[in-house]
């Protein structure tokens, strides 16, 4: 037995993300990449290999690197989809094609870069022949980018209830140990008036209500939060009523995005929007609902900064790294909230540096990738120990 570093290679890793990108995985189309991640975790001989389907989505995959039974288990996790191609990609965006130490491809960055720093890590571990104290579950997930229902499907599966940790490499800036996030909720703003022919001075217009109350929605507080130096946030990123017929409008709907600080809850930010509404002084009546989705909404955590997981992974990020990591919360959601909040599992992200996230010509960076997968390797083995 031998340490797990020593069989690490940075042309492992690159072939590895390369394969990830050059299999297509857009968000409710990833049942083809759901298939290589089973199949390849069964030929590296993962325990307990199995699938999880999610309706018009794709299987989540999980396996394990198993450790006694009556110790604590450690997840590595990372989500198989991707956005859609947009417009502006110079060439196919499923062909890798790597300049100047970037590998440019579809979801490269987010996040099959960071896959690959994962599944680079297992082989490495399984290479070594080294037992770990503790289960080391790898599992892959689908519809993150929508409602997360792949990480409800393996949070409601059990597997996961002796698990102490998650690390998630979500793309992230160099040196910053992401601790927690904001959370997310879609408020729907449901207006209505009274129709009457738009020639004549009647109805009640159920449209130009809308207006007045998005108008003065910006006048909410969000919030501050000190230690992290972030705010909350929020974007109308709906707005429906009317049409061309010669009638005011007697019904429209508006939907407003927040991101919510920890510490704060859904309820408080409801009771913002309804003093606006309230202050508006408007005709119409408005019915006021949020997170009308398939899955629990990504409520906001934050991981002590004390707790062993993070002074652990913070240690070996400043070892590898040779520089101060700085704490920080992820601005958005993802499968991390779902794993913290409702699967009770602290959670942490660190991945690879890249650009153009989401966007035309997105790339990872090949040399931040080495880095990350041996931070995730010596943390799992600091965290989980090892045996005999």
């Amino acid at each position: 037995m031998t340490n797990p570093l020593e069989y690490l290679k940075k042309e492992r890793i690159v072939e590895l993300v390369k394969t990830l990108v050059s299999i297509p995985s857009v968000t409710n189309q990833e049942q083809g990449i759901a298939d290589w991640i089973y199949e390849y975790f069964r030929s590296l001989g993962l325990s307990g290999v199995r699938r999880f389907p999610v309706k018009d989505s794709g299987d989540s995959v999980i396996g394990w690197i198993d450790g006694p039974p009556d110790r604590p288990s450690l997840m590595f996790a990372f989500h198989l989809d991707t956005f859609p191609v947009c417009a502006g990609w110079e060439g196919d965006p499923l062909t890798p094609r790597i300049e100047n130490g970037r590998l440019y491809g579809l979801g490269s960055h987010d996040m099959k870069g960071g896959g690959a720093c994962i599944l680079a890590a297992v082989e490495a571990i399984l290479a070594s022949g080294l037992g770990l104290g503790g289960r080391l579950i790898v599992a892959g997930t689908t519809d993150e980018e929508n409602w997360s229902r792949g990480a409800h499907a393996l949070i409601n599966s059990g597997l996961l209830e002796s698990c102490q940790g998650c690390l998630i490499p979500e793309p992230s800036a160099p040196a910053t140990l992401t601790v927690g996030a904001r959370g997310r909720h879609v408020y729907h703003l449901a207006f209505q008036g009274n129709t009457a022919h738009a020639a004549y001075d009647e109805g009640i217009n159920a449209v130009a209500d809308a207006a007045k109350v998005v108008a003065n929605l910006e006048e909410i507080d969000m919030g501050y939060h000190e230690e992290f130096d972030v705010r909350g946030s929020q974007c109308v990123i709906g707005f429906h009523g009317g049409g061309t017929l010669i009638l005011v409008p007697e019904e429209a709907d508006v939907y407003v995005d927040r991101h919510i600080l920890p510490g704060q809850t859904a309820e408080e930010a409801a009771a913002q929007i309804r003093e606006v509404v309230e202050r508006a002084g408007i005709e119409s009546t408005c019915r006021l609902t949020w997170d009308e989705r398939p899955t629990p909404a990504p409520a906001p955590y934050v991981v002590p900064a004390e707790s062993r997981l993070v002074q652990t992974v913070k240690r070996n990020m400043e070892r590898e790294l040779g520089m101060p990591a700085r704490l920080c919360l992820q601005r958005s959601v993802a499968d991390t909230n779902h794993f913290a909040v409702h699967g009770g599992i602290p959670t942490l992200v660190w991945g690879p540096q890249g650009g153009n996230t989401c966007q035309a010509n997105e790339y990872v960076e090949l040399d931040s990738m080495p880095t990350v997968t041996r931070i995730y390797i010596q943390s799992a083995l600091d965290l989980l120990g090892t045996r005999s």
